[in-house]
């Protein structure tokens, strides 16, 4: 244990992590700018062509499902069945360009819209509908 003098402060401060210190660069030789490759937005606006392709499809498949109880009431019961091809083949006939890998639980169905640009995975939309309540 240090002791002081009551009359005189000590000479040196007290220890203090370098990260609490002011004006202490944590990586002084780090330039986080010269690390990022050029920017190129070609491959970036065509992904974004492919992810409305998604939406529209997305948008079909809920639209359907919010206005025509019929379709809700058959897709629910095709799922619970766990009759995935039929659901499959229902969710075709909605007209959508992207048909989602599709699973279900005894809570909703999980539909994955993805599409590629080439032979890269570029865009997913993952849609979760719930038909019952906890």
């Amino acid at each position: 244990m240090n002791r002081y003098h009551p009359f005189y402060h000590p000479v040196q401060s007290p220890y203090q992590p370098h990260h609490l210190r002011r004006n202490y660069p944590l990586y002084p030789n780090f330039h986080y700018r010269t690390n990022f490759p050029p920017v190129e937005t070609k491959t970036f606006m065509a992904s974004a062509d492919k992810t409305l392709t998604l939406m529209e499809s997305a948008n079909l498949v809920l639209t359907k499902i919010k206005e025509d109880t019929s379709f809700a009431h058959q897709l629910m019961v095709l799922a619970q069945q766990s009759n995935t091809s039929e659901v499959l083949q229902l969710i075709r006939r909605t007209g959508v360009k992207v048909v989602p890998v599709v699973s279900f639980n005894p809570d909703g169905i999980h539909m994955v819209f993805d599409e590629k640009l080439g032979q890269v995975d570029c865009c997913h939309i993952i849609v979760d509908v719930r038909w019952r309540e906890i």
